[in-house]
């Protein structure tokens, strides 16, 4: 998940503290271990992430759920 992750987040070039203010999280590093595998995204984070970088049900499923 999380090269995958980052692949994207950088694809769209958008920094770790871009992504985490576009779900609502207060700080950069709750985001960031979340990108990292340290912490697991909630469903409702799981679908503004595929809101925000326009993912297929199947690509949620093969980060998130592979």
């Amino acid at each position: 998940m999380t090269k995958e992750l980052r692949k994207l987040r950088t694809d769209f070039e958008y920094n770790q503290s871009d992504v985490a203010k576009l779900l609502g999280f207060k700080s950069t590093s709750s985001y960031s271990r979340k990108e990292k595998g340290e912490i697991e995204f909630s469903l409702s984070e799981i679908r503004k992430l595929k809101e925000i970088f326009s993912l297929s049900s199947e690509d949620v499923l093969k980060i998130f759920f592979n």
